[in-house]
């Protein structure tokens, strides 16, 4: 379980943001901005996209786009959080709603109300099509509240695959 524990990309992740610069430029994707997660990997996604896009566009850092904070479980292995927390584990996977950090972290509220306030700020700051380099659970909270659903379907959209391209129209 990453979280905002860095790591480097795996050469599937950078297969994957130049196989996503590409697609961008053969579907003609004109990108007038990009905003990108303030994580290393993230980063280094977003420069590898634009690079193999062709295009040249702006990428701006932006703090709301951050993974969801783990707390605790940061770096832990899956296994681990379902045999030590299995009821919890169940909720963070399954309901959104009922999941309740372990020793610090995140709520999924915390993410939704965050993936509000980023397309808030999108919608009143910029013209034009912006691409966000982010990470899974924050896509899921965007996508989530670009639809108007609840917090308790945050996790519907699972699972998110990596180095895609999900449309939302603000």
């Amino acid at each position: 379980m990453q979280g905002r524990k860095n790591s480097p990309l795996t050469d599937n992740g950078i297969k994957g943001a130049s196989d996503l610069g590409r697609k961008i430029a053969d579907d003609r994707i004109l990108i007038d901005h990009c905003l990108v997660s303030p994580m290393p990997r993230a980063l280094h996604t977003a420069h590898l996209i634009r690079k193999n896009s062709g295009f040249d566009y702006k990428i701006d850092i932006e703090p709301l786009l951050i993974e969801m904070d783990l707390g605790s479980w940061e770096g832990m292995r899956c296994a681990d959080a379902i045999s030590s927390f299995p009821e919890m584990y169940g909720y963070f996977k399954k309901r959104p709603d009922m999941y309740v950090p372990v020793d610090g972290g995140e709520t999924f509220k915390d993410i939704y109300d965050r993936s509000v306030l980023l397309l808030d700020k999108i919608k009143e700051r910029y013209d034009g099509t912006v691409l966000l380099v982010s990470h899974m659970i924050l896509v899921q909270g965007m996508l989530c509240a670009a639809s108007g659903n609840s917090l308790s379907e945050l996790r519907d959209n699972s699972p998110i695959a990596q180095t895609t391209l999900y449309e939302i129209d603000l």
